[in-house]
């Protein structure tokens, strides 16, 4: 999957986010992508990417390492 994050540390909010969401259950899932859908770009485009994703199942998933969390990405720190 590409990085479409321009920052390490905005991947690490968003992870962090995304678990909480996922501990909060399904409806609160549902009215987040809701939300979304309605301020960036629509409805259609929200179910779209849902039903890619719902092609996956949880065995591609973790065969992928996608049910881990991300490692902190590696930076060269400038002298």
């Amino acid at each position: 999957m590409p990085n479409f994050y321009p920052y390490p540390i905005d991947q690490a909010r968003i992870h962090r986010g995304a678990e909480h969401l996922h501990r909060l259950g399904p409806r609160a899932m549902a009215e987040f992508l809701s939300e979304l859908g309605s301020r960036i770009g629509g409805t259609p485009a929200c179910l779209s990417l849902l039903n890619e994703y719902g092609r996956l199942n949880p065995g591609q998933v973790r065969a992928a390492g996608g049910d881990r969390p991300l490692r902190r990405p590696l930076s060269v720190v400038a002298r």
